[in-house]
């Protein structure tokens, strides 16, 4: 099966999960093919009625009657990601969890069905979502599992109310990036990760601004020499936090397949990959807020885990 990204979308019954898909469908993620798997608890998916009809979603796969964590089984599962890839061949498959579910079993389900997993984004509806915690141990999982967090329904509380909301769930999760949506307007292009493809061609175009998001930068690495795989792997444990995401194609010392990886506010996802052919080199964006300082240090690391040619 050819390597497709997956991002997972999860939050709380209400929390706004269909609002920011819809938004991200319509107006994120231009050009690029996406796949939408929507799962509901009921007989009837009203959120796979509502994303439909999007022109940026190629393909809807609805599972209902059943939590895709733990009711439907891996058979099943796996068998509606393959022909999804191999029909669509899509960019990016999301999946939008019910908001029941935890997410942890769906993670591993959607590594084991061959896909990688880029980002697990949590919506947190400001209102309501202390009550949710004290309520819910799903509602924590949901908040513990993610990579970026996403405070919905910042209009219905008081500025005094969405700071204790945010310390609240860093208290869970230190690890993941706050953002804030209005009416699900967030910036697609850093929660969802759009395929390496995409990263590499930025790599290509050289190091250049994130855009529409004040603060994130980001920088490229391009290397014909392979990597040392020790010093590498230890070198994607270090990467300093304000590197928010880290995404790319590198060849290893001693390895004919390549490392396809992915750093995901601290989280790393390594898969080996065929090479496609052709001169083998390595290319990798590095994208976070500011990291202009980090730049020289990242670059040199990587330098310092080349090995000599031949």
């Amino acid at each position: 099966m050819r390597h497709v990204a997956a991002d997972i979308v999860t939050g709380f019954l209400g929390s706004g999960k269909t609002t920011l898909l819809r938004h991200v469908l319509a107006h994120g993620l231009a050009g690029r093919r996406v796949a939408l798997v929507v799962n509901e608890i009921g007989e009837i998916g009203i959120d796979g009625q509502v994303v439909t009809g999007l022109q940026a979603v190629e393909r809807m796969v609805e599972l209902s009657s059943g939590c895709i964590c733990c009711s439907i089984d891996e058979y099943r599962f796996d068998l509606a990601i393959q022909e999804l890839v191999a029909s669509v061949r899509p960019d990016l498959i999301v999946i939008e969890s019910s908001g029941l579910a935890d997410p942890d079993p769906l993670t591993y389900r959607v590594r084991g069905a061959g896909l990688q997993l880029d980002a697990v984004i949590a919506v947190a509806d400001a209102a309501n979502v202390r009550r949710f915690l004290a309520e819910s141990e799903v509602a924590r999982a949901q908040i513990a599992a993610a990579d970026f967090l996403v405070l919905s329904k910042l209009d219905l509380v008081d500025a005094a109310t969405a700071r204790a909301v945010a310390e609240e769930l860093t208290a869970i999760n230190d690890r993941a990036l706050q953002v804030t949506a209005a009416h699900g307007a967030v910036d697609a292009e850093l929660l969802f990760a759009t395929g390496v493809a995409a990263f590499r061609a930025r790599a290509a175009a050289g190091a250049g601004r994130h855009p529409r998001h004040d603060g994130f930068e980001s920088f490229a690495y391009r290397s014909r020499r392979a990597l040392d795989p020790e010093r590498f792997e230890r070198l994607l444990a270090e990467l300093p936090p304000a590197i928010v995401r880290a995404k790319g194609i590198v060849a290893l010392a001693g390895r004919e397949w390549r490392c396809l990886f992915n750093v995901t506010c601290g989280r790393a996802e390594t898969q080996w990959i065929r090479p496609a052919g052709g001169p083998v080199e390595s290319q990798a964006v590095f994208i976070g807020r500011d990291v202009a300082r980090h730049r020289a240090g990242v670059l040199a690391a990587l330098a310092a885990c080349e090995t000599a040619p031949g």
